[in-house]
């Protein structure tokens, strides 16, 4: 499923959540090369590191698919020189004309990261910007298939990360492989992903995986829903019975049961009254009284005394 992510598999805001335990730029970067080999333009909105050590390690026909906003340099504008990506530009309306103006065709928007942006401006304002983006670059003709946002769990409370899950349309966790993984080289990394369709279904996956060079996302295979393996799985033992080893009994016997199901239900109608209630009456109507078996039942008139 990773793979099919990175291919192009999802459209819309992709986020990427790594850790201190777990860095996810590796993975970033796999969906960066995997877009520039399809053929699109490639926008990074630079803020984490240098460009130069960003463009490390890509080959040549995919650097010539990035563009490159860099605003780790100046970010605040303070050094006041032009061409650089600063805070005050992060508006849907300003990255419009920033990324129309550099490329045509479909393109992918990279967010390196997301947590720099999310700790000095107001948290509604990025939510805002990351929604209106694609429909904003629509409407100046520039198709964004997808914005692939690296987020570090670690810096940001609970609420503001369900809000972002909320948004996306696929997360994945990073993080570190529990044990050497069969086929990997030792750099075996644990992807938990979720991924909202279209139709509405949402998929949930777990899956090793790795980067190689020139930043090739190799898969290791899914794990189990539970997370074992096949061998774990036989290890672990079966449920125990909550009935056993207990001072009384909670079952029946065979007996026991029959004579439970002959046994008629409180308030249980007659056959006649059945047949009664189910016929439609044309004369006057009548009362059933269905005596208990505690009922004292007189024979005599209690009124023969009265004079009426």
């Amino acid at each position: 499923m990773l793979g099919e992510l990175a291919a192009g598999g999802a459209e819309g805001l992709l986020l990427i959540q790594d850790s201190a335990s777990c860095e996810g730029r590796t993975l970033l970067k796999s969906f960066v090369a995997a877009s520039a080999q399809r053929g699109e333009s490639v926008h990074v909105l630079g803020f984490d590191i240098p460009e130069e050590e960003f463009k490390a390690g890509f080959s040549a026909a995919a650097t010539s698919q990035l563009l490159y906003h860099d605003a780790f340099r100046d970010p605040l504008g303070w050094t006041g020189q032009g061409g650089g990506l600063a805070l005050g530009d992060f508006a849907s309306s300003e990255l419009v004309a920033r990324l129309a103006a550099a490329t045509q065709g479909p393109s992918t928007v990279v967010l390196d990261s997301l947590s720099w942006l999310l700790l000095p401006l107001p948290f509604p304002l990025v939510c805002q910007v990351l929604a209106q983006l694609p429909r904003r670059a629509k409407v100046a003709g520039l198709k964004i298939t997808r914005i692939v946002a690296l987020l570090h769990g670690d810096l940001h409370p609970l609420g503001q990360l369900e809000a972002l899950y909320a948004l996306a349309h696929v997360v994945v966790k990073v993080a570190p492989a529990p044990e050497a993984v069969p086929g990997g080289d030792g750099a075996a990394r644990v992807a938990a992903m979720l991924h909202r369709k279209r139709g509405g279904k949402v998929v949930q996956k777990r899956e090793f995986f790795e980067v190689l060079p020139n930043w090739v996302l190799r898969s290791l295979g899914e794990l189990p829903e539970d997370g074992l393996s096949g061998e774990e799985e036989a290890q672990v033992p079966a449920t125990a019975d909550p009935a056993a080893n207990l001072t009384f009994n909670l079952r029946l016997s065979e007996a026991e049961r029959r004579a439970k199901e002959a046994v008629p239900l409180p308030y249980q109608f007659s056959e006649e009254k059945k047949s009664s209630l189910l016929q439609t009456s044309t004369s006057l109507g009548k009362i059933y009284y269905e005596p208990d078996a505690a009922d004292d039942i007189d024979e005599e008139d209690p009124d023969d005394d009265l004079d009426v």
